[in-house]
């Protein structure tokens, strides 16, 4: 049975790479990166513009609105690293593992919620590591 385009997580803990592979996907996939730049815009009194971009950051939100709990443990896992700075590779289709990119979590905290009997909700946000 397929839930549709299942991503895949890997990470190294110290003691090895380890994999997450949800049971269900993600819902509301962007189509392409979130993009945000750092800039610092000038404008003079004449009204010429002057930008200075030190960077765009790519983002990627990922909703997760039926996590069974026998995956939870798997994510408490991942989180704990995640949370603590830890880079770790996203693939967004687990079957095809060379399209892949190194990220960290944005966010810091995790906060799984109840959905449905037996199943947790979250979401969280990575920026691709450079």
């Amino acid at each position: 049975m397929t839930f549709g385009i299942t991503p895949q997580f890997t990470y190294n803990p110290g003691s090895g790479n380890v994999t997450l592979t949800p049971t269900y996907p993600p819902t509301g996939k962007p189509l392409a990166s979130e993009m945000e730049a750092t800039r610092h815009d000038s404008i003079t009194s004449s009204g010429i513009k002057q930008s200075i971009v030190e960077r765009i950051d790519n983002f990627v939100t990922l909703n997760f609105p039926f996590v069974p709990l026998a995956d939870i443990a798997a994510w408490t896992a991942f989180m704990q690293w995640a949370l603590a700075g830890g880079v770790f590779t996203y693939t967004p289709d687990s079957t095809v593992p060379a399209v892949n990119a190194q990220y960290t979590l944005e966010d810091t905290s995790w906060n799984p919620k109840r959905a449905t009997i037996g199943h947790a909700t979250f979401s969280f946000r990575m920026r691709q590591y450079v």
